[in-house]
């Protein structure tokens, strides 16, 4: 038996583990080496993360590049920590999706004031001004619930009423953006509402991941052998994304964040494979 994050058991599932191996980018010749690999050391009770680290291990002997994508929820999870707001990321999501993305800002609503995580606007074809909530959770097996949803959609209303008053700009949509998976009453809610969720693996092909994924926005905490200083130099010197990394001067970077010379182009040439 194996032991999920929320403490639950389920049998162990080798199918699983082959879909992850493949889901990973491997084939599946591969995905069944490395699934052989972890079996020969699985325990009853095991837990489903002991399973993920044994997988990613085996990957990385394999394939570095893509042990380093597949291990991108965990590489978001260790955003907060290192210095990198959530919200700055999503930010930076967004701006690659042709939004416009003012962080922190205060706008008030009909009954009080309220600081949005992220104000996002797209000019055309339709002017739009979205209310941009982010949910960040550093710890797997953590939903998005209905209270979250309900409370993103209060203030959203508030905010709506502001601008029908002129205390504020119109804001026409709420969008909550969260790390982890949100619960179906969360899924139900935001549906009955009119407002969307973008959360792991939802909507459907259309999740965080997937806009991650298909524009290459990987954090730059998914290099994985960062120390929490050199996360932290390279937060002030605002390397947040990979493609950062991969824009600037090796020389200067060293330089700005005093990161040895020769990891900052060990760090960009393993970047440019992901």
């Amino acid at each position: 038996m194996v032991r999920k994050a929320s403490g639950a058991l389920e049998p162990y599932s080798r199918g699983k583990l082959l879909r992850s191996c493949v889901k990973a980018g491997l084939n599946l010749i591969q995905a069944g080496q490395i699934a052989s690999q972890v079996e020969r050391n699985l325990y009853d009770g095991v837990e489903t993360r002991e399973i993920y680290r044994m997988m990613i291990e085996a990957i990385s002997k394999l394939n570095p590049a893509t042990a380093a994508r597949y291990t991108l929820k965990h590489a978001i999870m260790s955003l907060g920590p290192t210095g990198f707001p959530f919200e700055t990321y999503i930010s930076r999501i967004l701006e690659a999706y042709g939004y416009n993305a003012r962080l922190r800002t205060k706008v008030k609503g009909r009954c009080v004031e309220h600081e949005v995580d992220v104000l996002a606007e797209k000019p055309s074809p339709t002017p739009v001004r979205i209310m941009v909530e982010c949910k960040y959770h550093n710890a797997p097996g953590v939903y998005t619930g209905l209270k979250e949803t309900m409370y993103t959609y209060a203030r959203f209303l508030d905010l709506q009423e502001g601008g029908r008053l002129g205390l504020c700009e119109p804001i026409h949509q709420a969008w909550l953006i969260s790390n982890t998976k949100c619960s179906e009453e969360a899924k139900a809610y935001a549906k009955c509402q009119g407002f969307m969720i973008t959360a792991w693996k939802y909507p459907p092909k259309e999740g965080l991941e997937n806009m991650i994924q298909r524009k290459k926005l990987y954090p730059i905490t998914i290099l994985g052998d960062l120390t929490a200083n050199q996360l932290e130099r390279l937060s002030e010197t605002h390397v947040m994304l990979v493609e950062d990394l991969i824009r600037m001067d090796a020389e200067a970077l060293a330089k700005s964040t005093r990161i040895p010379l020769r990891k900052i182009v060990e760090m960009k040439r393993f970047a440019s494979t992901l």
